[in-house]
């Protein structure tokens, strides 16, 4: 009788435990587990031709800011409008598509916002150069958007911006912003130009090649130009 008993409640027990009956087994149920994705934080260019970073942490509220190589870290400001993150004399402002580097009371650069797919009326891009010159700070770097549709006539500036080193080097970032509904795909066309110059106007680096941009009706991806020094032979 007890025989019979605990083979009875075994066969029983191994009933409950296996959906399929006695003799099944079921493998154990995957263990869960909640994965976080962190928000992709915008990155910007500023008017020295760097590019800043940004790792908000919203639990911790810190913000970390990498710039040319370097990784600061800043607490946030609760309740600031706009948002601010500071840490000793240096704060980050961002409000809209800007974000405002300041030392103190003194502003130090002035960043626009990266869009992080390429759009219409926005173009992004590098400077490189050829060669191994470091650029003192002040050297400055203009890059323009024109318009070459006429053979026999001069090219048509339709954009441009503006960058001013503080002693950083290549590559330089940069971003012009264009009226898109004034451009009329037609191929060939649009080109991007940039140089160099030193801090007392003397030209230094050019482009040397044609680099043609919005050549159909998608936005431009991000471009990188190479500039040669001025007398080297075009390319």
């Amino acid at each position: 009788m007890k025989t019979y008993a605990i083979t009875a409640l075994s066969v029983l027990l191994a009933g409950c435990a296996t959906p399929g009956g006695v003799g099944q087994s079921v493998p154990p149920a995957p263990l869960q587990s909640e994965v976080v994705v962190k928000p992709v934080l915008p990155a910007y260019i500023c008017g020295d031709g760097q590019r800043v970073e940004l790792d908000h942490d919203v639990t911790a509220g810190v913000m970390r800011a990498t710039r040319g190589g370097e990784t600061i870290i800043l607490q946030e400001q609760v309740g600031v409008t706009p948002a601010r993150f500071v840490t000793g004399t240096d704060t980050v402002e961002i409000e809209g598509g800007t974000l405002l580097l300041k030392r103190g009371a003194v502003a130090r650069q002035s960043c626009a916002r990266v869009p992080a797919q390429p759009m219409q009326g926005v173009i992004t891009g590098t400077l490189n150069k050829m060669d191994r010159m470091a650029l003192v700070p002040g050297t400055r770097a203009k890059v323009l958007l024109v318009d070459a549709a006429r053979a026999d006539a001069p090219s048509v500036e339709l954009a441009s911006t503006s960058i001013e080193t503080v002693g950083n080097q290549v590559p330089l970032h940069f971003l012009i912003r264009y009226a898109p509904e004034k451009m009329v795909p037609r191929g060939m066309t649009y080109r991007l130009q940039a140089r160099i110059e030193s801090p007392d106007g003397r030209l230094m680096f050019i482009t040397d090649t044609a680099r043609f941009v919005l050549e159909s009706e998608a936005p431009q991806v991000p471009v990188e130009l190479w500039l040669v020094p001025v007398g080297a032979p075009a390319g």
